[in-house]
Protein backbone atom coordinates (compact mmCIF):
# COMPACT_ATOMS: atom_id res chain seq x y z
CA UNK A 1 0.00 0.00 0.00
CA UNK A 2 1.57 3.67 -0.96
CA UNK A 3 2.46 5.81 1.87
CA UNK A 4 0.26 8.47 2.46
CA UNK A 5 1.07 12.14 0.48
CA UNK A 6 2.18 15.38 2.37
CA UNK A 7 2.51 18.46 1.50
CA UNK A 8 4.52 21.23 2.10
CA UNK A 9 5.82 24.19 0.89
CA UNK A 10 8.80 23.92 -0.66
CA UNK A 11 10.22 27.50 -0.96
CA UNK A 12 10.57 29.90 1.71
CA UNK A 13 7.75 32.60 0.12
CA UNK A 14 7.34 34.96 2.45
CA UNK A 15 11.56 35.33 3.52
CA UNK A 16 11.87 35.53 -0.35
CA UNK A 17 9.72 37.91 -1.00
CA UNK A 18 10.72 40.19 2.27
CA UNK A 19 14.04 40.30 0.76
CA UNK A 20 13.09 41.59 -2.18
CA UNK A 21 10.71 43.80 -1.03
CA UNK A 22 14.45 45.07 1.30
CA UNK A 23 15.91 46.08 -2.02
CA UNK A 24 12.72 47.54 -3.67
CA UNK A 25 11.86 49.79 -0.43
CA UNK A 26 14.93 51.76 -0.48
CA UNK A 27 13.82 54.81 -2.08
CA UNK A 28 10.92 55.17 0.54
CA UNK A 29 13.85 54.73 3.72
CA UNK A 30 16.16 57.05 1.54
CA UNK A 31 12.48 59.43 1.80
CA UNK A 32 11.74 58.70 5.59
CA UNK A 33 15.66 59.88 6.28
CA UNK A 34 14.86 62.84 4.41
CA UNK A 35 11.54 63.60 6.09
CA UNK A 36 13.46 63.17 9.93
CA UNK A 37 15.71 65.99 8.33
CA UNK A 38 13.08 67.87 7.59
CA UNK A 39 11.60 67.83 10.68
CA UNK A 40 14.63 68.43 13.02
CA UNK A 41 14.59 71.80 10.66
CA UNK A 42 11.41 72.51 11.10
CA UNK A 43 11.86 71.93 14.68
CA UNK A 44 14.98 74.35 14.67
CA UNK A 45 13.57 77.09 12.43
CA UNK A 46 10.40 77.05 15.17
CA UNK A 47 12.54 77.76 17.91
CA UNK A 48 14.39 80.45 15.61
CA UNK A 49 11.03 82.38 14.79
CA UNK A 50 10.05 82.11 18.90
CA UNK A 51 13.38 83.83 19.70
CA UNK A 52 12.80 86.17 17.22
CA UNK A 53 9.39 87.41 18.49
CA UNK A 54 10.54 87.75 22.16
CA UNK A 55 14.07 89.54 21.03
CA UNK A 56 11.57 91.82 19.06
CA UNK A 57 9.27 92.72 21.50
CA UNK A 58 12.38 93.39 24.07
CA UNK A 59 13.77 95.81 21.49
CA UNK A 60 10.36 97.30 20.62
CA UNK A 61 9.71 98.33 24.39
CA UNK A 62 13.03 100.11 24.44
CA UNK A 63 12.09 101.96 21.00
CA UNK A 64 9.04 102.87 22.62
CA UNK A 65 8.55 107.06 24.38
CA UNK A 66 6.76 105.62 26.89
CA UNK A 67 9.04 103.25 28.02
CA UNK A 68 11.73 106.49 28.03
CA UNK A 69 9.15 108.56 30.28
CA UNK A 70 9.24 106.09 32.99
CA UNK A 71 9.02 107.91 36.19
CA UNK A 72 8.81 107.76 40.36
CA UNK A 73 7.87 110.00 42.76
CA UNK A 74 8.98 110.07 46.46
CA UNK A 75 8.24 111.67 49.61
CA UNK A 76 10.43 112.79 52.42
CA UNK A 77 6.93 112.32 54.60
CA UNK A 78 5.19 109.83 53.05
CA UNK A 79 2.84 109.36 56.44
CA UNK A 80 1.77 113.03 55.67
CA UNK A 81 1.80 113.40 51.92
CA UNK A 82 1.71 110.54 49.93
CA UNK A 83 3.15 110.99 45.69
CA UNK A 84 2.50 108.62 42.92
CA UNK A 85 3.36 109.59 39.47
CA UNK A 86 2.00 108.59 35.46
CA UNK A 87 4.41 108.74 32.73
CA UNK A 88 3.41 111.74 31.72
CA UNK A 89 5.06 113.72 34.69
CA UNK A 90 8.17 115.64 34.12
CA UNK A 91 11.21 115.08 36.28
CA UNK A 92 10.51 117.72 39.14
CA UNK A 93 11.30 118.64 42.34
CA UNK A 94 8.27 120.47 45.07
CA UNK A 95 7.78 121.12 48.70
CA UNK A 96 4.63 120.31 49.90
CA UNK A 97 3.01 122.18 53.03
CA UNK A 98 -0.73 121.20 54.33
CA UNK A 99 -2.05 124.07 56.89
CA UNK A 100 -5.42 121.90 56.49
CA UNK A 101 -6.84 118.72 55.44
CA UNK A 102 -10.34 118.02 53.70
CA UNK A 103 -13.67 117.06 55.76
CA UNK A 104 -16.88 116.42 55.65
CA UNK A 105 -19.41 118.18 57.64
CA UNK A 106 -20.71 115.73 60.23
CA UNK A 107 -23.54 116.16 62.84
CA UNK A 108 -24.87 114.07 66.16
CA UNK A 109 -28.34 113.54 67.53
CA UNK A 110 -28.70 113.75 71.30
CA UNK A 111 -28.67 109.91 73.14
CA UNK A 112 -31.65 107.48 72.11
CA UNK A 113 -32.14 104.13 74.38
CA UNK A 114 -31.56 101.85 70.93
CA UNK A 115 -32.19 102.05 67.39
CA UNK A 116 -35.67 100.72 67.92
CA UNK A 117 -36.74 103.97 69.06
CA UNK A 118 -39.53 105.99 67.80
CA UNK A 119 -38.48 109.51 66.52
CA UNK A 120 -41.30 111.40 65.35
CA UNK A 121 -42.73 111.51 62.08
CA UNK A 122 -43.22 114.42 59.29
CA UNK A 123 -40.72 115.45 56.57
CA UNK A 124 -36.89 116.23 56.57
CA UNK A 125 -35.34 118.63 54.10
CA UNK A 126 -31.54 118.01 53.36
CA UNK A 127 -29.85 121.23 51.27
CA UNK A 128 -26.06 121.06 50.71
CA UNK A 129 -24.31 124.50 50.55
CA UNK A 130 -21.25 126.20 52.22
CA UNK A 131 -21.70 127.52 55.61
CA UNK A 132 -18.08 129.55 57.14
CA UNK A 133 -15.99 128.36 59.46
CA UNK A 134 -17.83 129.54 62.86
CA UNK A 135 -20.44 131.58 61.29
CA UNK A 136 -24.40 131.32 61.58
CA UNK A 137 -25.06 131.34 58.02
CA UNK A 138 -25.96 128.68 55.28
CA UNK A 139 -25.81 129.40 51.66
CA UNK A 140 -27.37 127.32 49.67
CA UNK A 141 -25.88 125.22 47.09
CA UNK A 142 -27.09 124.58 43.03
CA UNK A 143 -28.64 121.19 43.99
CA UNK A 144 -32.12 121.39 45.40
CA UNK A 145 -33.33 120.34 48.75
CA UNK A 146 -34.38 116.83 48.83
CA UNK A 147 -37.42 115.90 51.15
CA UNK A 148 -36.84 112.62 52.95
CA UNK A 149 -40.35 111.67 54.20
CA UNK A 150 -40.69 109.80 57.75
CA UNK A 151 -43.72 107.85 58.78
CA UNK A 152 -45.31 107.79 62.25
CA UNK A 153 -43.90 105.31 64.45
CA UNK A 154 -40.97 104.82 62.43
CA UNK A 155 -37.82 104.06 64.44
CA UNK A 156 -34.54 105.54 64.63
CA UNK A 157 -33.16 102.76 62.18
CA UNK A 158 -35.86 103.67 60.14
CA UNK A 159 -34.81 107.18 59.62
CA UNK A 160 -31.29 106.42 59.14
CA UNK A 161 -32.45 103.73 56.20
CA UNK A 162 -34.24 106.77 54.51
CA UNK A 163 -31.92 109.35 54.69
CA UNK A 164 -29.06 106.90 53.23
CA UNK A 165 -31.86 105.91 50.48
CA UNK A 166 -32.70 109.28 49.47
CA UNK A 167 -29.64 110.24 47.79
CA UNK A 168 -29.56 113.87 48.92
CA UNK A 169 -25.22 113.85 49.42
CA UNK A 170 -25.20 113.10 52.94
CA UNK A 171 -24.69 109.57 54.68
CA UNK A 172 -26.36 108.56 58.10
CA UNK A 173 -25.37 105.84 60.83
CA UNK A 174 -26.30 104.60 64.35
CA UNK A 175 -23.40 104.37 66.57
CA UNK A 176 -23.78 103.12 70.55
CA UNK A 177 -22.99 105.46 73.36
CA UNK A 178 -22.50 104.32 76.23
CA UNK A 179 -25.85 102.82 77.59
CA UNK A 180 -27.96 104.72 74.33
CA UNK A 181 -27.06 105.37 70.60
CA UNK A 182 -26.51 108.41 68.62
CA UNK A 183 -27.82 109.39 65.46
CA UNK A 184 -24.70 110.58 63.22
CA UNK A 185 -25.26 112.05 59.82
CA UNK A 186 -22.63 113.22 57.51
CA UNK A 187 -21.16 114.73 54.23
CA UNK A 188 -20.88 111.98 51.34
CA UNK A 189 -17.92 113.59 50.16
CA UNK A 190 -15.22 116.39 51.69
CA UNK A 191 -15.28 119.57 50.91
CA UNK A 192 -16.07 123.34 52.42
CA UNK A 193 -19.41 123.57 49.58
CA UNK A 194 -20.28 119.46 50.74
CA UNK A 195 -21.90 121.62 54.14
CA UNK A 196 -25.38 120.34 55.06
CA UNK A 197 -28.68 121.67 56.77
CA UNK A 198 -31.47 119.80 57.60
CA UNK A 199 -34.81 121.47 58.61
CA UNK A 200 -37.77 119.55 59.48
CA UNK A 201 -41.57 119.61 59.18
CA UNK A 202 -42.68 118.03 62.27
CA UNK A 203 -46.09 116.58 62.25
CA UNK A 204 -46.55 117.45 66.11
CA UNK A 205 -47.53 120.89 64.14
CA UNK A 206 -43.89 122.40 66.13
CA UNK A 207 -40.86 122.46 63.95
CA UNK A 208 -38.82 124.36 65.90
CA UNK A 209 -39.00 122.75 69.01
CA UNK A 210 -36.78 119.77 70.93
CA UNK A 211 -39.57 116.54 70.91
CA UNK A 212 -40.31 114.40 68.32
CA UNK A 213 -38.80 114.60 64.63
CA UNK A 214 -37.53 118.16 65.24
CA UNK A 215 -34.98 117.11 67.50
CA UNK A 216 -33.31 115.86 64.15
CA UNK A 217 -33.44 119.55 62.92
CA UNK A 218 -29.83 121.23 62.12
CA UNK A 219 -30.27 125.13 61.01
CA UNK A 220 -27.11 127.00 61.20
CA UNK A 221 -28.95 130.39 61.48
CA UNK A 222 -30.97 128.76 64.45
CA UNK A 223 -30.83 128.18 67.93
CA UNK A 224 -30.18 124.95 69.94
CA UNK A 225 -33.93 123.75 70.83
CA UNK A 226 -35.23 126.14 68.25
CA UNK A 227 -34.63 124.65 64.87
CA UNK A 228 -30.76 123.92 65.47
CA UNK A 229 -30.74 120.47 67.46
CA UNK A 230 -27.93 118.61 65.98
CA UNK A 231 -24.67 119.11 67.19
CA UNK A 232 -21.78 119.95 65.01
CA UNK A 233 -19.17 117.47 64.80
CA UNK A 234 -16.99 118.42 62.42
CA UNK A 235 -17.02 121.47 59.77
CA UNK A 236 -17.16 120.74 56.17
CA UNK A 237 -13.13 122.04 54.98
CA UNK A 238 -11.69 122.48 51.89
CA UNK A 239 -8.09 121.12 52.32
CA UNK A 240 -5.40 124.20 52.42
CA UNK A 241 -1.82 123.94 50.94
CA UNK A 242 0.95 125.32 49.20
CA UNK A 243 3.44 124.18 46.36
CA UNK A 244 6.83 125.61 46.64
CA UNK A 245 5.09 128.66 49.08
CA UNK A 246 1.75 129.12 46.31
CA UNK A 247 -1.38 128.78 48.30
CA UNK A 248 -3.85 126.30 46.98
CA UNK A 249 -6.93 124.89 48.10
CA UNK A 250 -8.89 121.46 47.23
CA UNK A 251 -12.22 120.07 47.96
CA UNK A 252 -10.54 116.34 48.50
CA UNK A 253 -7.52 115.28 50.19
CA UNK A 254 -6.67 113.48 47.16
CA UNK A 255 -4.92 116.40 44.50
CA UNK A 256 -5.06 115.39 41.02
CA UNK A 257 -4.29 118.34 38.86
CA UNK A 258 -2.23 120.72 41.03
CA UNK A 259 1.36 119.06 39.45
CA UNK A 260 1.06 117.60 35.54
CA UNK A 261 0.83 113.75 36.04
CA UNK A 262 1.39 113.37 39.82
CA UNK A 263 -1.14 112.76 42.05
CA UNK A 264 -0.54 113.77 45.91
CA UNK A 265 -2.38 112.51 48.69
CA UNK A 266 -2.36 114.58 52.09
CA UNK A 267 -3.13 112.35 54.93
CA UNK A 268 -2.00 114.48 57.95
CA UNK A 269 -1.13 118.49 58.20
CA UNK A 270 2.29 118.92 57.88
CA UNK A 271 4.55 120.69 60.59
CA UNK A 272 7.52 121.14 58.13
CA UNK A 273 7.50 121.30 54.35
CA UNK A 274 7.33 117.80 51.99
CA UNK A 275 9.70 117.67 49.53
CA UNK A 276 8.34 115.48 46.49
CA UNK A 277 10.92 114.17 43.79
CA UNK A 278 9.84 113.16 40.37
CA UNK A 279 12.43 111.26 38.68
CA UNK A 280 13.34 108.93 36.07
CA UNK A 281 12.77 105.05 36.93
CA UNK A 282 16.25 103.79 36.10
CA UNK A 283 15.42 100.29 37.76
CA UNK A 284 12.36 100.22 35.48
CA UNK A 285 14.78 100.80 32.51
CA UNK A 286 17.92 98.73 33.56
CA UNK A 287 14.85 95.95 33.59
CA UNK A 288 13.86 96.86 30.05
CA UNK A 289 17.39 96.96 29.05
CA UNK A 290 18.55 93.52 30.86
CA UNK A 291 15.35 92.01 29.28
CA UNK A 292 16.24 92.65 25.48
CA UNK A 293 20.41 91.48 26.08
CA UNK A 294 18.07 88.17 27.52
CA UNK A 295 16.46 88.26 24.45
CA UNK A 296 19.15 89.02 22.11
CA UNK A 297 21.48 86.35 23.95
CA UNK A 298 18.72 83.55 23.69
CA UNK A 299 18.03 83.98 19.67
CA UNK A 300 22.09 84.37 19.59
CA UNK A 301 22.27 80.91 20.62
CA UNK A 302 19.43 79.24 18.91
CA UNK A 303 21.10 80.70 15.90
CA UNK A 304 24.62 79.88 16.81
CA UNK A 305 23.86 76.53 18.05
CA UNK A 306 22.01 75.81 15.05
CA UNK A 307 24.56 76.27 12.71
CA UNK A 308 27.34 75.55 14.17
CA UNK A 309 29.94 72.77 13.15
CA UNK A 310 31.34 71.12 16.36
CA UNK A 311 34.60 69.45 15.08
CA UNK A 312 35.31 68.00 18.52
CA UNK A 313 32.33 65.40 18.45
CA UNK A 314 32.06 65.85 14.01
CA UNK A 315 28.29 66.83 14.42
CA UNK A 316 26.90 69.87 12.80
CA UNK A 317 23.95 71.60 13.88
CA UNK A 318 20.40 71.49 12.35
CA UNK A 319 20.87 74.77 10.62
CA UNK A 320 23.95 73.86 10.18
CA UNK A 321 25.26 75.61 6.09
CA UNK A 322 21.39 77.17 6.05
CA UNK A 323 22.39 80.53 4.41
CA UNK A 324 18.90 82.25 5.73
CA UNK A 325 19.72 81.32 9.16
CA UNK A 326 23.68 82.06 8.97
CA UNK A 327 22.46 85.59 6.86
CA UNK A 328 19.77 86.06 10.16
CA UNK A 329 23.15 85.96 12.78
CA UNK A 330 25.21 87.98 10.61
CA UNK A 331 22.36 90.84 9.93
CA UNK A 332 21.40 91.08 14.04
CA UNK A 333 24.95 90.89 15.38
CA UNK A 334 26.21 93.44 12.93
CA UNK A 335 23.67 96.08 14.44
CA UNK A 336 25.59 95.62 17.87
CA UNK A 337 28.56 97.14 16.77
CA UNK A 338 26.51 99.80 14.49
CA UNK A 339 26.80 103.28 15.33
CA UNK A 340 24.52 106.49 16.02
CA UNK A 341 25.39 109.73 14.73
CA UNK A 342 24.39 112.85 16.69
CA UNK A 343 24.00 112.29 19.98
CA UNK A 344 25.91 111.83 23.21
CA UNK A 345 26.24 108.19 22.91
CA UNK A 346 27.16 106.27 19.94
CA UNK A 347 27.19 102.70 20.58
CA UNK A 348 25.77 100.04 23.16
CA UNK A 349 29.06 99.91 24.48
CA UNK A 350 28.94 103.50 25.70
CA UNK A 351 25.65 102.12 27.46
CA UNK A 352 27.68 99.37 28.94
CA UNK A 353 26.28 96.90 26.22
CA UNK A 354 29.43 95.08 25.07
CA UNK A 355 29.65 91.81 22.73
CA UNK A 356 31.46 88.86 23.76
CA UNK A 357 33.17 86.25 21.56
CA UNK A 358 30.84 83.79 21.29
CA UNK A 359 28.81 86.72 19.90
CA UNK A 360 26.28 87.51 22.93
CA UNK A 361 25.84 90.90 25.10
CA UNK A 362 26.84 91.46 28.38
CA UNK A 363 25.72 94.10 30.45
CA UNK A 364 27.90 96.28 32.74
CA UNK A 365 25.91 97.35 35.48
CA UNK A 366 27.93 100.21 36.73
CA UNK A 367 28.70 101.66 32.72
CA UNK A 368 24.67 101.51 32.49
CA UNK A 369 23.72 103.50 35.52
CA UNK A 370 26.19 106.19 33.97
CA UNK A 371 24.41 106.45 31.07
CA UNK A 372 21.13 105.91 32.40
CA UNK A 373 21.96 109.12 34.74
CA UNK A 374 20.96 111.28 31.44
CA UNK A 375 17.81 109.56 30.06
CA UNK A 376 17.65 111.60 27.42
CA UNK A 377 21.15 110.40 25.84
CA UNK A 378 20.28 106.82 26.68
CA UNK A 379 17.34 107.61 24.94
CA UNK A 380 18.86 109.42 21.97
CA UNK A 381 20.98 105.78 21.16
CA UNK A 382 17.65 103.57 21.66
CA UNK A 383 14.91 105.20 20.10
CA UNK A 384 15.92 108.42 18.42
CA UNK A 385 13.72 108.42 15.23
CA UNK A 386 16.35 109.85 13.03
CA UNK A 387 15.66 110.28 9.44
CA UNK A 388 13.94 107.20 9.19
CA UNK A 389 15.10 103.34 8.41
CA UNK A 390 18.10 103.14 7.03
CA UNK A 391 19.61 106.67 9.14
CA UNK A 392 22.66 106.71 11.07
CA UNK A 393 20.47 108.98 13.36
CA UNK A 394 17.87 106.62 13.99
CA UNK A 395 18.16 104.51 17.35
CA UNK A 396 19.50 100.87 17.42
CA UNK A 397 16.07 99.47 18.93
CA UNK A 398 14.27 101.02 16.12
CA UNK A 399 16.92 98.71 14.03
CA UNK A 400 16.59 96.15 15.99
CA UNK A 401 12.96 96.08 15.53
CA UNK A 402 12.96 97.01 12.02
CA UNK A 403 15.40 94.28 11.41
CA UNK A 404 13.28 91.47 12.97
CA UNK A 405 9.45 93.04 10.91
CA UNK A 406 11.52 92.39 7.97
CA UNK A 407 12.67 88.66 8.93
CA UNK A 408 9.72 87.73 9.87
CA UNK A 409 7.56 89.46 7.33
CA UNK A 410 5.49 87.70 4.70
CA UNK A 411 8.67 88.03 2.42
CA UNK A 412 11.23 87.79 4.99
CA UNK A 413 14.29 85.20 5.21
CA UNK A 414 12.04 83.35 7.64
CA UNK A 415 9.00 83.45 6.41
CA UNK A 416 10.57 82.24 2.91
CA UNK A 417 12.61 79.49 4.69
CA UNK A 418 10.07 78.17 6.86
CA UNK A 419 7.42 77.68 4.47
CA UNK A 420 10.36 75.94 1.68
CA UNK A 421 10.67 73.46 4.16
CA UNK A 422 7.23 73.20 4.72
CA UNK A 423 6.70 72.42 1.60
CA UNK A 424 9.19 70.01 0.93
CA UNK A 425 8.04 67.89 4.10
CA UNK A 426 4.75 67.75 2.13
CA UNK A 427 5.88 66.62 -1.07
CA UNK A 428 8.61 63.96 0.70
CA UNK A 429 5.44 62.91 2.27
CA UNK A 430 3.24 62.72 -1.01
CA UNK A 431 6.14 60.90 -2.19
CA UNK A 432 6.12 58.31 0.03
CA UNK A 433 2.16 57.24 0.23
CA UNK A 434 3.11 56.84 -3.95
CA UNK A 435 6.10 54.79 -3.48
CA UNK A 436 3.96 52.92 -0.60
CA UNK A 437 0.84 52.29 -2.86
CA UNK A 438 3.35 50.57 -5.38
CA UNK A 439 5.29 48.72 -2.54
CA UNK A 440 1.76 47.06 -1.86
CA UNK A 441 1.04 46.27 -5.18
CA UNK A 442 4.58 44.29 -5.93
CA UNK A 443 4.56 43.23 -2.64
CA UNK A 444 1.24 41.06 -3.44
CA UNK A 445 2.17 40.51 -7.07
CA UNK A 446 5.78 38.71 -5.19
CA UNK A 447 3.49 36.76 -2.92
CA UNK A 448 1.26 35.58 -6.11
CA UNK A 449 3.97 34.98 -7.85
CA UNK A 450 6.20 32.96 -5.81
CA UNK A 451 3.02 31.02 -3.95
CA UNK A 452 2.40 30.11 -7.60
CA UNK A 453 5.94 28.77 -8.20
CA UNK A 454 6.01 26.96 -4.42
CA UNK A 455 2.66 25.56 -5.75
CA UNK A 456 4.26 24.36 -8.34
CA UNK A 457 7.22 22.68 -6.98
CA UNK A 458 4.53 21.05 -4.30
CA UNK A 459 2.69 19.20 -6.88
CA UNK A 460 5.89 18.87 -8.86
CA UNK A 461 7.09 16.69 -5.49
CA UNK A 462 3.47 15.03 -5.38
CA UNK A 463 3.68 13.73 -8.71
CA UNK A 464 7.21 12.58 -8.15
CA UNK A 465 6.37 10.44 -4.94
CA UNK A 466 3.37 8.65 -6.55
CA UNK A 467 5.47 7.08 -9.67
CA UNK A 468 8.46 6.06 -7.10
CA UNK A 469 5.58 4.35 -5.00
CA UNK A 470 4.19 2.78 -8.27
CA UNK A 471 7.53 1.71 -9.44
CA UNK A 472 8.49 -0.02 -6.21
CA UNK A 473 5.05 -1.84 -6.23
CA UNK A 474 5.89 -3.17 -9.72
CA UNK A 475 8.95 -4.73 -8.29
CA UNK A 476 7.07 -6.83 -5.43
Amino acid sequence: MASPITSSSMIDVQGIVTNLMKVESAPLTALKKDASTITTKISAYGKVSSSIATFRDAANNLAQLSTWRAVNAGSSNPSAVTVTASSSAAVSQNSIEVQQLARAQNLASGSYSASTATVGSGTLQIQLGTQPTGATSFTAGSSAAVSVTIAAGASLADVRDSINAAGAGVRASIVKDGDGVRLFVSSATTGANQAFKMTVTDSDGNSDDAPGLSALAFDPTMTAGAGSNLSLVQQALDAKYTIDGVALTSRTNTVTSAIDGVDLAFNQVTTAAVQINVKSDTDALKASTQKFVDAYNALNKVLSDGTRYDESTKTAGPLQADRAAVSMLQQIRSIVTDTVTGGTLTRLADAGMTLQRDGSIALNATNFASAASSPSNLQALFAATGGGSGSTTQGLMLRFRSLADGITGTQGSLTAASDNWAARKKNNQARQEEIQVRLNSRQAALLKQYSALDAKLAAAQQNSAQLSSALAGLQK
